[in-house]
């Protein structure tokens, strides 16, 4: 089938990682497609540029966008916002304009985008859901409200925000980012064993605790430091807590999970700096149990990796993945609070690992990006893929 010439606008963070992966792979697959961004200007990454060239024109600028500044700052942001837009979008007309993470100001953009584009697509992404309260909240469901399609897939995420604003299954079309760690898991995990993986990162001999996936505090890192301290006794002596907190990182928030570990004795190891995939899976491969407790979370990329490896996983039980659950089998290992965490990670430890449903391990292999993207490409070719609630 010859590729359909088609024109999109990308609005979102142009540094962030899924952004990155979707705009090369759709170039990939479509070479004919015209990819164009505007947004924030954000701090560069360290890796490939490359996907710079994916675009046939970007446009980043900078405005004060603080949730908490005055109303007369907020006024003045807006006005600002539509000026950007307007100079980038002025006697131009594209195919699709396609939002990544509904942030509440795009509501007053809404004008601008229902007229410069064929269609206006939103790809909700969890705390941009999550995270609307208030006067927000209506400004978010101004956005849900004035678009053509919303992206989705038959999982728990998509459910909430369909009940959450109102959303008509015709909006809703199955669309999701990739996971690009998925392929490389799938292509390595025979061939490096948790052994080999532990070896290669220097940390043989080691039974290894992974604490979150990221920096932020609502990982909860500091009450898994303290769970860890209660039964560090009933634990091997060759336990190792690892922290991944190589993004959103806070200075002051790393340093008191530092403190935390130097105050509990613990032997820890922390990933600070960027992982490239190789690293990325050893880190995951050489884990043994793995605690997700996070405050909130749409769908955890990470959480389905630890998986992938076959890990002891330690899930809250406020977390809820219905669409991981296969033959009424459930992948992970719960907890009900904080409080019982230690007792959990006790019981994990001499609990046999949980087998995977192979039903489960194909979904897995459908969130690779070679998979995913068809999805976007038939999209914004006319060819939408409805899903079926």
């Amino acid at each position: 089938m010859e590729n359909k010439d088609y024109s999109v606008l990308i609005l979102g963070n142009f540094e962030n990682v899924y952004i990155i992966q979707f705009v090369k792979h759709l170039k990939a697959l479509n070479p004919n497609a015209h990819l164009f961004f505007w947004g924030y200007t954000r701090s560069k990454n360290d890796d490939d540029r490359s996907f710079v060239d994916c675009y046939d024109e970007y446009y980043l600028f900078d405005i004060n966008h603080n949730p908490n500044s005055s109303i007369i700052d907020k006024i003045q942001s807006i006005i600002q916002l539509r000026k950007h837009f307007k100079k980038f979008v002025t006697n131009r007309k594209f195919d699709f304009i396609n939002v990544h993470y509904i942030k509440p100001e795009y509501f007053f953009l809404v004008d601008y985008l229902k007229r410069h584009a064929s269609k206006l697509i939103l790809t909700p992404w969890g705390s941009d859901v999550y995270g609307a309260k208030g006067g927000y909240k209506r400004f978010v469901q101004g956005c849900f409200s004035s678009a053509d399609f919303i992206t989705g897939s038959d999982d728990r995420f998509t459910t909430d925000f369909k009940q959450m604003f109102n959303v008509p299954d015709k909006k809703i079309v199955k669309c999701d980012l990739g996971i690009e760690p998925i392929e490389y898991i799938i292509e390595h995990k025979t061939i490096t064993n948790t052994n080999e993986a532990k070896r290669q990162l220097g940390l043989n001999d080691h039974y290894i605790i992974t604490c979150g996936y990221n920096a932020t505090s609502g990982q909860q890192h500091l009450a898994m430091i303290e769970q860890i301290n209660i039964v560090k006794d009933r634990l091997p002596k060759n336990l190792l807590v690892l922290f991944p907190l190589t993004y959103n990182k806070k200075a002051d928030y790393i340093q008191k999970i530092k403190e935390k570990v130097k105050q509990c004795g613990l032997n820890a190891i922390y990933f600070e700096d960027f992982l490239d995939l190789p690293r990325l899976f050893l880190l995951r491969q050489a884990t043994d149990i793995f605690i997700h407790i996070q405050i909130s979370d749409a769908t955890s990329a990470s959480l389905n990796e630890y998986l992938l490896c076959e890990k002891k996983v330690i899930n809250g039980a406020w977390l809820k993945y219905p669409e991981l659950i296969k033959n009424g089998v459930t992948p992970y290992f719960e907890v009900d609070c904080l409080e019982n965490l230690g007792k959990r990670i006790v019981d994990v430890y001499h609990a046999e690992p949980i087998k995977l449903e192979k039903e489960l391990v194909d979904d897995f292999e459908k969130k690779q990006w070679k998979v995913t993207i068809k999805d976007w490409d038939a999209l914004f070719s006319g060819h939408p893929q409805p899903i079926n609630f």
